[in-house]
């Protein structure tokens, strides 16, 4: 990664005391309440493990069960590369968590658990991603969404500029598109096809084949349908309101948060996991963005594993509501700070997974409609920008020392009572990202197109200019959310054509570096107000 050398002092001297981890007993299955869980007890061996009556709710007990088997193989066949004992725990508990989710969330729930076209790809319209499947894995994928996997995993890789990909974890990348595919549809079929075809096509996804051990991969594969076949089990019901009431811990709720995005298998590129402190943060860093991106979205489809949903209760005043959400700004900003500081300094890739979140949101504008839920809040709220401002230049005041020595998941908990840092002095490595956002028009061509040059440069030329300038203009027409959904798509989708007839690793990164850093910019900031809007007044309907 090249850093200016604002940027690179920035990072030298900032976060210079970061909280120490506590040290945790690795002994955890000999502990309450694990030691009465029926998946604590391993025979390495096929077996459906033993119901225990300790457990509350029987809605996950033969999903835990088929997840179980699914780890007795891998623990059979272990080259001991990977803990899969620590990632069964991390997976049972966070399955055991959704099955609380989903249950008080149905207490006082009044929407159905829907399969839209936002979460299904039923309405198709992920074609631009087609061409970065290709690139990618090499294959044909269809459906074209599931293109977006692999896509997430090379973002992550030019975090940290890897020079070893492989075409088998790409393709074991894809197959994690099951989570989007639920139920027996079209899409499923065609998702079984690709499958099929794809484990023909590629001999090496078997370790015996390829003398890696992948069980990271299909580990994270068998929860994803675990928690999908619990989300399925009966019919559930989430509240028309954001708040959902679990009663749970906190650091639960924002730990199991966490290992739901699977991130653990996107951590590294060998698959290793880090769960110290930075680790977890990492991983909650994942989801932060993703849960900002589709809280508008998650209310109305009934989806509940969502942090803004689970930590933030509604019916705050909307200046309570804009204090809540320029934390969780500059929380994930910090976050992203540490991340490359632990790369840049401490030979740690893990903090790729957070960094990449939210191009992952973006890649996707026209079929989670980003643009188009956009107008349908600043319409309704003559005063959205002047919010978006305060969001951030709140979350600008809180990128100081304190807020970089402070966790991710200090910084969402404090975002709950909207508590104050301590006084420290700003950090300016993020100089840089504040001049896209701040500076709209009169750029030098370089700081427009962000370092890229030629047909992708201009590509980037547009992107800037349709997520800044024009996303600001006055004069825009009634219906520009839908088109600037279409052109974000079609120019990333351009992008992935152009990369697919030109070699070289160098283009693919800088191109995917500078699109990361413009998904970051305003529109994701401006989310957050949507985010403020909805804790304050509640979802505005699409027409």
């Amino acid at each position: 990664m090249q850093y200016t050398g604002v940027a690179m002092t920035s990072m030298k001297f900032g976060n210079l005391h970061p909280l120490p981890d506590l040290s945790v007993s690795k002994d955890f299955f000999n502990r309450k309440p694990f030691i009465c869980r029926s998946w604590s007890r391993r025979e390495q061996k096929l077996q459906a493990p033993r119901v225990a009556d300790e457990l509350e709710h029987k809605i996950v007990q033969p999903f835990s069960a088929e997840f179980h088997q699914v780890l007795e193989k891998e623990r059979a066949n272990s080259t001991g590369f990977h803990d899969l004992n620590l990632l069964e725990l991390i997976y049972q508990i966070s399955l055991e968590a959704a099955g609380e989710i989903l249950i008080a969330a149905t207490k006082n729930g009044n929407v159905r658990n829907q399969e839209f076209e936002y979460h299904s790809s039923r309405a198709g319209r992920d074609d631009h991603l087609a061409p970065w499947g290709k690139l990618l894995t090499g294959l044909v994928c269809d459906p074209p969404i599931i293109s977006i996997f692999p896509f997430y995993l090379m973002m992550c890789q030019s975090f940290g500029l890897e020079t070893l990909t492989a075409q088998e974890n790409y393709v074991y990348a894809t197959l994690t598109g099951v989570d989007w595919l639920k139920g027996k549809t079209k899409w499923s079929e065609r998702f079984a096809t690709f499958e099929q075809n794809a484990r023909a096509a590629v001999p090496r996804l078997e370790d015996k084949h390829s003398g890696k051990d992948r069980s990271f991969w299909r580990v994270a594969l068998a929860y994803l349908q675990a928690v999908n076949n619990t989300e399925h089990a009966r019919e559930f019901t989430a509240p028309h309101h954001s708040y959902i009431v679990t009663n749970m811990n906190p650091d639960i709720l924002i730990a199991v948060r966490g290992f739901d995005t699977i991130g653990c298998a996107y951590m590294c590129s060998d698959g290793a996991t880090y769960l110290d402190g930075p680790g977890m943060d990492s991983l909650i860093g994942s989801a932060v963005p993703n849960d900002v991106m589709d809280f508008h979205t998650d209310i109305l489809t009934g989806e509940t594993r969502n942090l803004l949903r689970l930590l933030y209760p509604n019916g705050q005043n909307i200046e309570n509501s804009i204090a809540t959400m320029s934390t969780v700004l500059s929380g994930m900003l910090c976050e992203l700070f540490r991340g490359h500081k632990r790369a840049r300094f401490g030979g740690r890739e893990d903090g790729r997974i957070a960094a990449t979140s939210p191009p992952y949101s973006f890649c996707r504008a026209r079929h989670r409609k980003i643009f188009e839920i956009l107008e349908a809040y600043i319409a309704n709220y003559p005063k959205f920008w002047d919010w978006t401002w305060q969001i951030y230049d709140q979350a600008k005041d809180q990128i100081t020392e304190a807020g970089l020595d402070e966790p991710l998941v200090n910084a969402l908990k404090r975002a709950i009572n909207q508590t104050a840092l301590s006084d420290s002095k700003r950090n300016n490595f993020f100089r840089e990202y504040f001049e896209i956002i701040e500076k709209r028009e009169g750029q030098p061509q370089g700081k427009q197109n962000l370092g890229v040059q030629g047909e992708l440069g201009k590509i980037v030329h547009e992107i800037n200019s349709l997520w800044h300038a024009q996303l600001l203009s006055s004069d825009k027409k009634p219906g520009w959310g839908h088109d600037f959904d279409e052109r974000s798509d079609a120019l990333l989708g351009r992008a992935g054509e152009i990369l697919t007839s030109k070699n070289g690793i160098d283009k693919l990164y800088r191109f995917s570096i500078a699109y990361g850093r413009l998904s970051m910019a305003l529109p994701y900031i401006a989310y957050h107000t949507v985010g403020a809007i909805i804790l304050t007044f509640g979802v505005v309907p699409l027409q």
